[in-house]
């Protein structure tokens, strides 16, 4: 049976300025993965990460505004001159907010332009970001047929323009925590109130990591779903102290807020190389997920079982989307929420290429709705999933055998029951109609299957 609770509202995409009194989105944290640890930082500019193994960085308010210029300077302080006097009150209150007591002090250096890159390079490279390995990927990596995949289903105009969308333009880190040195470094220009929220944001992270090992869970061979679940529980932390930190501003502090918000769009601040940048709504949304939705998830379980709840969560953390979008404490607990079930990848035709085959999971099936209003509105949704009756998919993308520019996938949906089937071919008879240019099509299969196909441009 389809469940009737409602998915929680993503907050409004961000446009080339923030509604007064309303929280600008925290960019997209970078997470180079290797031996030596994690390093989370917070990226604006175009969707590349920290180095070979990074997971993204993510356009934060499409590709029509900059944002680097205004939140890296344009202070009355220097981010060194700010942190004797503001670093003590975050810790005290992010200390407070998550629940949780300093074991020991956070290095926190500020750093010029020029030594920023160089930190941040040396992270990279100390956790392995640099070498030539495969790391786990989230939903937003573009390789193994996930990106014609996207293509073959409409979601995106072609697998190049996602492919080159998620690679586009260099990223401008301003801030990071890294796992092996347990520090915090931020780009040391002006001190202004987004500068202070992307502290608070890795401070959440070092906190965490000060009772949880963030990095456990990605010794195991993880999907890329449930990477993507790891990282919302993650960003969720600290997005939702941040979310706090904003909540807890008075209205002065809220205008100055939405000052250096307005200032950091100052067409000038910027080189003009985000106007080379490919956009691509999927990408921005994918790279999205964990800060838009994970939050949610943590809420819910902090409102539930306390600190405890989610330093829990973090050692043993969410795998599907579905868990995350649900919003639910205890995701064994309900019915549905399970971990995704095996599905059989469907066959390709005889003879055919294969690219690829993995899970798409519910968050990407419940933006096929939406794909006559993505490239105005964006992939968020507004509502609802397409049913929470998920119980798992399975995809095959190949090589269309009879036009070597496109690719087709065939998707095997597993529902909870029959009502469940039956809903979701009602909820995706609109994308049906709107992707005609992939030939999009369905069918039921068996009591509980939904099979789901399409071509589009490699």
């Amino acid at each position: 049976m389809s469940d009737p609770r409602p998915a929680p509202e993503a907050p409004p995409r961000a446009a080339t300025s923030a509604p007064p009194g309303r929280r600008a989105p925290l960019p997209r944290a970078a997470w180079a993965l290797g031996g030596g640890g994690l390093v989370l930082g917070l990226v604006l500019g175009g969707c590349s990460g920290l180095g070979v193994g990074a997971l993204g960085g993510v356009l934060v308010a499409g590709s029509d505004g900059s944002l680097v210029g205004g939140l890296l300077g344009g202070g009355e302080r220097s981010v060194a001159e700010a942190l004797p006097e503001e670093l003590p009150a975050l810790r005290a209150f992010v200390a407070e907010e998550r629940g949780l007591p300093w074991t020991e002090e956070v290095p926190v250096r500020a750093l010029d332009d020029a030594e920023f890159e160089v930190a941040l390079t040396d992270a990279g490279d100390e956790t392995g970001a640099a070498a030539d390995e495969e790391w786990p990927v989230g939903l937003d990596d573009p390789e193994d047929g996930r990106a014609e995949t996207y293509a073959a289903l409409g979601l995106t105009p072609s697998a190049t323009t996602y492919r080159d969308a998620w690679a586009s333009g260099d990223s401008a880190v301003t801030g990071f925590y890294d796992t092996e040195t347990r520090e915090v470094v931020l780009r040391g220009t002006g001190w202004t109130p987004l500068v202070a929220e992307t502290l608070v944001h890795e401070l959440v992270h070092a906190l965490d990591h000060q009772h949880v090992d963030l990095d456990a869970p990605l010794a195991a061979d993880l999907s890329p779903e449930e990477v993507t679940a790891h990282a919302a529980v993650v960003e969720g932390s600290a997005e939702r102290v941040a979310w706090a930190w904003f909540d807890a501003l008075d209205d002065e502090q809220v205008d100055a807020y939405d000052l250096a918000w307005d200032d950091s769009w100052d067409p000038g601040a910027d080189d003009g190389s985000w106007e080379d940048a490919v956009y691509d709504p999927l990408v921005d949304a994918l790279a999205q997920f964990p800060y838009e939705y994970g939050h949610v998830a943590v809420g819910a379980v902090e409102e539930d079982a306390g600190a405890e709840g989610v330093s829990a969560l973090l050692r043993d953390p969410l795998t599907t989307t579905e868990q995350v979008l649900a919003a639910r404490p205890d995701p064994s607990a309900s019915p549905g929420l399970a971990d995704a079930a095996e599905v059989a990848a469907p066959a390709a035709p005889a003879g055919a290429e294969v690219l690829g085959t993995g899970r798409l999971g519910l968050f990407v099936l419940s933006l096929l709705p939406r794909l006559d209003v993505a490239e105005d509105e964006g992939y968020w949704l507004e509502d609802d999933v397409v049913t929470f009756a998920w119980a798992g998919d399975a995809f095959t993308t190949w090589v269309d055998p009879d036009d070597e520019d496109r690719a087709c996938t065939a998707v095997l949906v597993r529902l909870d029951d029959a009502r469940g089937r039956d809903d979701l071919v009602e909820d995706l008879g609109d994308w049906v109609a709107e992707a005609g240019a992939v030939s999009a099509s369905l069918a039921p299969v068996g009591q509980t299957d939904v099979e789901l196909r399409g071509c589009g441009e490699r």
